[in-house]
């Protein structure tokens, strides 16, 4: 008896251990790094000058016609250029959750060395808007991520807007730099 049971539980561990690896892995794979606000370790140091492209992840705010202005986005990612990154391109908003496999493929689909993420989410009950954003370095492949701003202060929608983006900006260029690679200076 002790037999039988010792082989089955030889064949079942396996088949259990591979069922859990099927159905666990999607689920894994669905993680939303913009969500998560965890950087990735053993980032090499950073030459530049770099590209970048800066690509919106839609979250509840297109529903609102105030945010579909694209010259919100020009005038502050674009324009301010988060890391003296030139040149600075718009992307194709990119649908779903941002995951490894999705960052992947974004980079295979443009050639720039920086990809620069972001989500605005929009609050109706408190009326604020969370701005989330992540750099990709696509050559390393490795996620970099940034602090989320949000705002409620009193105002318009699109100013609130406006400054969050000024600050999630300013925290990419913030974040880039400090990877930024300088040579040294001889004193002589």
């Amino acid at each position: 008896m002790k037999k039988n049971q010792s082989k089955i539980s030889h064949v079942i561990f396996p088949i259990a251990t591979l069922l859990f690896c099927l159905f666990a892995s999607p689920v894994i794979a669905e993680e939303d790094l913009l969500d998560m606000e965890k950087s990735d370790t053993a980032v090499k140091m950073l030459v530049f000058p770099k590209s970048l492209r800066v690509i919106e992840s839609p979250g509840n705010i297109k529903a609102n016609p105030v945010f579909s202005d694209p010259k919100i986005i020009r005038r502050t990612l674009l324009k301010l250029d988060p890391a003296r990154i030139a040149p600075a391109k718009p992307g194709e908003p990119l649908t779903g959750p941002v995951n490894r496999d999705s960052l992947s493929q974004i980079s295979s689909k443009y050639n720039e060395d920086v990809i620069f993420i972001f989500r605005r989410t929009l609050d109706k009950g408190k009326s604020s808007i969370r701005h989330q954003g992540l750099l990709y370095l696509a050559k390393q492949k490795k996620v970099l991520a940034l602090k989320e701003s949000s705002g409620s202060v009193s105002g318009s929608l699109q100013e609130i807007d406006l400054a969050g983006l000024k600050a999630l900006a300013r925290e990419a260029k913030k974040v880039l730099h400090s990877y930024k690679f300088e040579k040294r200076q001889s004193a002589y």
